[in-house]
């Protein structure tokens, strides 16, 4: 049976976090913030080491979120949204506060969710059994 790690190749930190930028836009459009997690575990598979890992979840889901909240931003005026609840506090222009903050907690469910996925990989390959090479007569 083969290994995890020898079904998807390491093809570095750059690529990797382009393949978990893609990924975690496409399931924010889902409309479940919980599929963050989902998008680092999927991003880990692609590199080796935790570090790596983590960095690959929380920029590719960072990454990806703010570029779908530029986009929002910029045609359905989520600033003036977000000021609107935050004026329901008492603080006024402060909207782009709550968008920073939710880029910073969807980097950190990806981050951690390419941890899991990372110690996951490395559990599940160290007990599968290494196969021995068959000796020619």
């Amino acid at each position: 049976m083969k290994k995890i790690d020898e079904v998807f190749p390491d093809i570095g930190i750059a690529p990797a976090l382009i393949v978990t930028i893609v990924i975690s836009a496409a399931l924010q459009l889902s409309g479940s913030w919980t599929a963050m997690f989902v998008a680092g575990v999927l991003g880990s598979l692609f590199v080796r080491r935790h570090r790596k890992a983590f960095l690959v979840g929380f920029l590719g889901v960072f990454i990806g979120w703010s570029i779908l909240f530029t986009y929002v931003i910029l045609t359905a005026q989520a600033l003036v949204i977000a000021d609107f609840f935050l004026s329901q506090l008492g603080l006024s222009g402060l909207g782009w506060l709550v968008i920073v903050i939710s880029c910073l907690i969807g980097g950190l469910l990806g981050g951690f969710g390419a941890l899991l996925g990372r110690s996951v990989v490395e559990l599940v390959d160290g007990l599968i059994p290494q196969e021995r090479e068959k000796e020619v007569e």
